[in-house]
């Protein structure tokens, strides 16, 4: 019995340091459970990107969120991958291998890859760290993209900055806010003559006129007193001495809000201002100039109206002796005359006919020139009037043997508003003009609506010797032939073309001429606005 109980008091002290063991293991197995979770809160958790790879391998072992969204992989996605594959263009693995093995290490920034491709430059921090019995690092990054898409963007506009800066065709100049001179461009460079090393630094006030150097104080005081921009015109002295002149516009320039000095871009107006003198130089001698001409306009004006008085006194004065001969030629015609006496006569009569015609045209001349000719306004019928003009130049054409005919468009109105007799006028001068330059053939003549509505066109169409090319533009003006063998043959002054066109456009029309070719001759046309008459309106509605 007392070995029982001694056995029994033994296993006692046993039982309870078991327990006390399984206490112990139980509290390390919470405490190492609260670190795991607290591990997996902070990695997992973490805002900060985080990879754990393989030290052996670089096989990933393990990601936390902030990784996934990072580069846009999954964690299954990544369970697949070496870290080594996450670079995007690894320079030499070795190196690389090597660096990623290192106990502690910071790396980068370098490029990586993301699942879309796009750009990702992270920083990254190593540690160690062992994973599940595995020897590892865990690689904290830290993305720098945006950072240094910044910063190449910022590089990117200084460079397109200076590279305006330097090729702007105006002056570019900043001082700071006691006028000393930061920086020039090469148009100022080429401008002044002065290469920027020999004037940064120095007062902007040395390259300025004297008569204009209080500017430069003037412009920063009414800068720093609030005015965003100032304009003005700025004389400088080259280095050569010669004066050269700026259309400036200047602006403070501010950094953390504060302004440190005043940028100034300037048009070089030199030439403009040279110019300018060199207008008012010459305003006198043009204002002498002007009151020579306004004299000579005088003296002029006067002997227009002298000739206009001349020539309408002379034609008045000669026609009425000449209307005398005429008249005492046809009486002498009509009494009996031998044969030689009949042909004297008439060649007495044509000579004076011939001569009044020119002083009718003299007369007109002087007329429309001086603009007193007034065109009538009165009922008449277009196609009569060429068939009396036509009528009365028959006699000319058959003397030459030329076949002289008309046609007349049945559209052209019966009755019309306007001038007859000018209308007539102008008919006789290219008809007769027609027939005298034709030697053989014909002369044809056309009466027809014009190409634009409510206009009336008439052609005159010969087999004459035609008007060449060289003169066509030429030969409606006064007193214009062709050349002086055409005065010779056929006689005349050269003034019923130029009436003719004075006329035509006095109405409102136009006139002209065009070859025949391949046929011989020219044609003459001229069309004319026409208003059909009241009296022909009331008849057509009857």
């Amino acid at each position: 019995m007392m070995k029982a109980d001694t056995a029994t008091e033994n296993e006692v002290p046993v039982e309870t340091a078991l327990r006390e063991q399984i206490a112990e293991m139980e509290a390390s197995i919470r405490r190492l459970n609260e670190r795991v979770s607290l591990y997996e809160t902070l990695f997992s958790a973490n805002p900060i990107p985080a990879i754990i790879y393989r030290l052996d391998n670089f096989k990933i072992l393990d990601t936390n969120a902030s990784a996934h969204h990072l580069y846009g992989h999954g964690a299954s996605a990544f369970s697949g991958f070496t870290f080594l594959d996450l670079f995007a263009t690894p320079a030499n693995h070795d190196e690389l291998a090597a660096a990623l093995r290192q106990v502690s290490n910071d790396i980068g920034p370098v490029a990586h890859k993301r699942a879309n491709k796009k750009p990702l430059m992270v920083k990254i921090v190593l540690f160690p760290f062992a994973f599940e019995g595995v020897e590892a690092r865990i690689a904290m990054l830290e993305d720098k993209t945006n950072r240094l898409l910044a910063e190449d963007e910022l590089r990117a506009s200084e460079e397109r900055f200076r590279e305006l800066f330097e090729n702007a065709n105006d002056v570019i100049f900043i001082h700071d806010l006691k006028g000393k001179l930061i920086a020039i461009n090469r148009a100022a460079e080429a401008m002044t003559g002065y290469r920027r090393s020999e004037v940064l630094g120095r007062s902007f006030e040395d390259l300025v006129a004297p008569e204009a150097r209080s500017k430069t104080q003037d412009n920063i005081r009414a800068h720093l007193g609030g005015s965003a921009t100032q304009h003005y015109e700025l004389p400088l002295l080259a280095k050569s001495g010669s004066p050269r002149y700026l259309e400036v516009s200047t602006r403070v320039v501010y950094r953390r809000g504060h302004p440190v000095a005043i940028q100034g871009i300037g048009r070089d107006i030199t030439d403009r201002k040279v110019a300018e003198r060199r207008l008012l130089e010459s305003s006198q001698e043009l204002v002498e100039k002007n009151a020579e001409l306004s004299n000579a306009l005088r003296l002029a004006q006067e002997a227009t109206q002298l000739k206009e008085q001349f020539l309408a006194n002379t034609s008045h004065e000669l026609r009425t002796p000449m209307n005398g001969i005429m008249g005492m030629v046809n009486l002498l015609k009509t009494t009996d005359l031998d044969a030689d006496q009949h042909e004297y006569a008439d060649a007495i009569s044509q000579c004076a006919n011939d001569l009044l015609t020119i002083i009718n045209d003299l007369l007109d001349l002087s007329q429309i020139e001086a603009g007193r000719l007034a065109l009538a306004n009165e009922e008449f019928d277009p196609s009569e009037s060429l068939r009396s003009v036509a009528k009365m130049i028959r006699l000319r054409a058959e003397a030459k043997d030329l076949e002289l005919s008309y046609e007349i468009s049945e559209n052209v109105p019966a009755t019309v508003t306007g001038d007859s007799v000018r209308f007539r006028q102008v008919l006789t001068n290219l008809i007769a003009n027609a027939v005298k330059f034709t030697q053989h053939g014909s002369v044809q003549i056309s009466l027809k609506p014009g190409d634009k509505s409510g206009t009336v066109r008439c052609e005159v169409r010969d087999s004459g010797i035609g008007v060449d090319e060289s003169i066509r533009d030429r030969i409606f003006e006064a007193f214009f032939q062709a050349d002086g063998t055409t005065r010779r043959r056929f006689g005349g002054t050269g003034l019923g073309l130029a009436i003719s066109k004075q006329l035509v456009e006095i109405m409102g029309g136009q006139i002209g001429t065009r070859d025949n070719c391949p046929q011989p001759g020219s044609t003459f046309w001229f069309e004319i606005p026409t208003k059909v008459a009241e009296s022909a309106l009331s008849a057509g509605q009857s």
